[in-house]
């Protein structure tokens, strides 16, 4: 089977689930006296595109953003507990759920939270399989544009 719709075709679905992965926050751990561990969630496609459509030029060039890239990515990409929680809001005095994160986790941490989340969103280097010597697979018969794509 060649087509690569009939293998999309042939995929199940029900097993297309959004990528999972448990890590301990060490330091709210030691302040608690138990583990603390959050669930980090990949992000959906519209959680990327809203991320994506909050980022913006000013008039010099300079890249303004409505909100904090990583904070916002954590708290869309957190599913355990639920930053966007109201009683974890107002316990942390704050008004949204961005400042909430802002007093529970230090700066490294949303970092490495932010990092996990993209990492399964798809944004690392192991996501793709990159084809070597791509042409010489396809045979004679085959030509490449620059983007690895057969043309038809």
């Amino acid at each position: 089977m060649n087509n690569k719709v009939d293998l999309l075709l042939k995929l199940d679905k029900t097993k297309l689930v959004r990528p999972t992965r448990e890590i301990e926050i060490k330091r709210l751990s030691e302040n608690l006296g138990e583990p603390f561990v959050i669930t980090c969630q990949a992000l959906t496609s519209d959680e990327y595109e809203e991320l994506q459509e909050s980022v913006s030029l000013s008039a010099d060039g300079k890249i303004n953003t409505d909100k904090n890239i990583q904070v916002e990515t954590v708290i869309r990409g957190v599913k355990d507990p639920n930053l966007n929680n109201q009683k974890i809001v107002e316990y942390f005095g704050g008004i949204s759920a961005s400042d909430a994160v802002g007093k529970i986790f230090l700066p490294g941490e949303v970092s490495s939270i932010y990092t996990v989340v993209t990492e399964l969103s798809g944004f690392n280097k192991d996501a793709v399989k990159e084809i070597k010597n791509l042409s010489t697979q396809m045979g004679k018969s085959g030509s490449c544009t620059n983007s690895g794509k057969k043309k038809e």
